[in-house]
């Protein structure tokens, strides 16, 4: 199948409007023009075939020929994150998450976080272009930077974990994780979470887990965590 566009359907209508990048790529890079038959995912579960019936380069828009829908029946698999000092490894980390299915990510500011601040809009550019590279029916949720005690105030899942480096018995994250449950898991900085932290996830829910005896990077312990989880469901 051709690399899908990303697009969400008009209210009432069957018709689509490819943003200014979307409609961009399609007639200026990949030269589709009037008449042509092109895919578009709405990150919703949506997938829709289309003819187009304005070749815009600005506002290309397009007829719903057909839908093809597929409900979300996964459990989800939330990441909260400590984001890596360089960029490179949070677009890669963000890259890989959504081709391997991850849920969510929210990313937090620990008392060792390097880095303060993420460039959302940049990595949801990134989020959407993976999910068209991969045909991922669902788009990333990404959540902003924020402390992590705020972020654990919003943490529902069924199944919590953190990982750490702190000298505790910790069970190996494979034995653990439950199959068919939401789950979300914590991932430190550079430099791990502090114990207050730690005894803060714990007192809100979280079991420690190990991800092994090696000290990972950042993003391949998100990494690991998502073949984990896959794994244990069967995906």
């Amino acid at each position: 199948m051709k690399v899908p566009f990303y697009g969400l359907k008009s209210l009432n209508s069957e018709q689509i409007f490819l943003s200014e990048t979307e409609s961009r790529h399609c007639i200026k890079v990949l030269r589709y023009k009037t008449g042509d038959k092109v895919y578009v995912l709405d990150g919703r579960g949506g997938l829709y075939y289309c003819s187009i019936i304005n070749d815009n380069p600005k506002e290309c828009i397009l007829s719903v020929d057909s839908t093809d829908y597929k409900e979300n029946t996964f459990c989800s698999l939330h990441i909260v994150v400590a984001p890596p000092k360089n960029p490179d490894r949070l677009d890669w980390l963000i890259e890989k998450a959504v081709e391997m299915g991850a849920s969510k990510i929210s990313f937090i500011q620990s008392e060792r976080t390097i880095r303060k601040k993420i460039k959302l809009e940049r990595l949801e550019r990134i989020s959407i272009s993976a999910m068209k590279q991969s045909c991922s029916r669902y788009k990333l949720i990404i959540n902003d930077i924020e402390p992590l005690s705020n972020v654990l105030k919003n943490i529902n899942s069924e199944q919590r974990f953190i990982a750490h480096l702190e000298k505790e018995k910790k069970v190996p994250i494979y034995s653990i994780f439950k199959p068919k449950k939401n789950t979300c898991i914590l991932i430190g900085p550079e430099g791990d979470f502090t114990i207050s932290e730690i005894n803060m996830t714990l007192k809100n829910g979280f079991k420690s887990v190990c991800l092994g005896e090696r000290r990972l990077r950042i993003e391949t312990a998100v990494i690991m965590t998502i073949g984990a989880f896959n794994y244990v469901n069967g995906y």
